[in-house]
């Protein structure tokens, strides 16, 4: 985005004017202009740019069933959290996403998906509570989780034919800052058809897109890097 708004005047690439009002952000705008306006959408009753904060926990049904809109109770859907999750795909030029109470939870369900007997390959130096959990939690519902410091390099050893269901990576890791070849273990992982999940909290959306690299799953603790690491204000 080559200029701001200045008195509703808003232009990109050498000045050219762009449809007013905006055309719905695709990853063909640069970063900016998507962390701005993605999930943005004009309302259509006050045509206000910013959408309102949603309160309500429940909405109309015009009968059993059928509610009036899109949403019938907020734990389903709500629309605060449907323009983040639109936001974030965006940014991370995803098809959609899935907004948890937190980084923790994202784990929990991907791995919760995985069925008891599974096998997973993770970097070594993974986030201390991921840790625990492959460690506690999954390893008690009965998925077992390898560790590698050389992912890239032991992959094609480690995957067990029909049990390595999925490649957990955090690149870079926390808090060792350790880097992995994304797209060389993503290869390897899609030859025996096994997912890859990136935790991409310390690079956030505007350094590194996994997916772009052949990643199936990026996952962040948005109160990190994306909020300012940690700073709630």
């Amino acid at each position: 985005m080559t200029s701001g708004i200045n008195s509703g005047i808003v232009s990109e690439q050498d000045g050219a004017p762009i449809d007013t009002p905006p055309r719905a952000p695709t990853p063909v705008h640069q970063f900016g202009t998507l962390a701005v306006h993605a999930g943005a959408h004009i309302d259509p009753t006050t045509g206000a740019v910013i959408a309102p904060i949603s309160l309500s926990t429940t909405f109309v049904q015009v009968g059993v069933g059928k509610p009036m809109g899109q949403y019938e109770y907020t734990r389903s859907a709500n629309p605060n959290r449907d323009n983040f999750e639109e936001a974030l795909a965006a940014l991370e030029h995803a098809r959609y996403a899935l907004a948890f109470s937190s980084g923790s939870a994202a784990t929990a369900v991907i791995l919760q998906s995985l069925a008891a007997g599974s096998h997973v390959i993770s970097v070594s130096d993974v986030y201390g509570g991921t840790h625990r959990y492959f460690t506690k939690v999954a390893a008690a519902h009965g998925v077992h989780v390898t560790f590698s410091p050389s992912i890239e390099i032991d992959i094609a050893e480690l995957i067990r034919p029909n049990d390595t269901k999925l490649i957990w990576i955090e690149s870079p890791s926390n808090p060792t800052l350790g880097l992995v070849d994304i797209r060389k273990v993503a290869s390897i992982a899609h030859q025996h058809g096994i997912m890859v999940v990136v935790d991409n909290t310390f690079l956030s959306p505007y350094i590194q897109n996994p997916l772009d690299h052949g990643a199936d799953i990026v996952m962040h603790s948005v109160t990190k890097y994306i909020n300012g690491h940690s700073v709630s204000r």
